[in-house]
């Protein structure tokens, strides 16, 4: 009788004060601490190098150079590209199809220097735009880490990174990212967790 009576006085007192029994804790109102990329740990020297025809690669080699503090530098050819698309599409229709190197002014001297070099890129008949063989072509990568990434509209980047593979054949090569048009508002995201998942950043956790 009296453990009724106990439990009777308990069930009162939690109505009276609006709790419940099974009520789940409050969810905490605080910003979580977002966790931000440091550059990478080491003493790797990176480059980020990059072709771009309308900006859109520029855009995310500079995201990337941003994040892991590289050294940057754009790929440039002799000759100018047209900006008319039917031109250019036959251009590069006729340039890939013959494997064409297009003359380059762009030259890194000092490529021997780093270690992780990126390479950026539109793509261009579904692979990678030709400035990107000209620069392989003249530019020694044995035994460095070969990062590529490019943007596109709907085209796979698969036959552009195979095209990578083949001309570094002597380098390690990374996961690329490729960026789609219409999905650049959630770029800078996207670059940031890829990096860490291939290696080149870690979070910085505050230790």
């Amino acid at each position: 009788m009296k453990n009724k009576i106990y439990f009777l006085l308990t069930w009162l007192m939690l109505v009276a004060t609006g709790c419940s029994a099974d009520e789940p804790q409050k969810e905490s109102t605080e910003t979580p601490q977002v966790e931000e990329p440091e550059e990478p740990s080491g003493n790797r020297k990176i480059l980020v190098v990059y072709f771009s025809h309308t900006g859109n690669t520029r855009t995310i080699a500079e995201y990337i150079h941003e994040t892991v503090k590289s050294d940057l530098v754009e790929i440039k050819t002799v000759d100018t590209y047209t900006d008319d698309y039917e031109t250019l599409l036959a251009q590069a229709r006729e340039e890939v199809a013959a494997e064409y190197c297009p003359p380059l002014e762009t030259s890194v001297e000092n490529i021997s220097s780093y270690d992780v070099v990126f390479i950026g890129y539109p793509i261009w008949v579904e692979t990678a735009a030709p400035p990107i063989r000209s620069f392989l072509n003249t530019h020694e990568l044995v035994g460095k880490t070969v990062v590529p990434f490019c943007t596109s509209g709907t085209s796979s980047a698969e036959a552009s990174y195979n095209l990578i593979r083949s001309l570094c054949p002597q380098s390690e090569i990374l996961e690329g990212i490729q960026i789609r048009r219409g999905t650049y508002d959630t770029a800078y995201e996207r670059i940031v967790a890829w990096l860490q998942e291939i290696g080149i950043v870690e979070l910085n956790n505050g230790v």
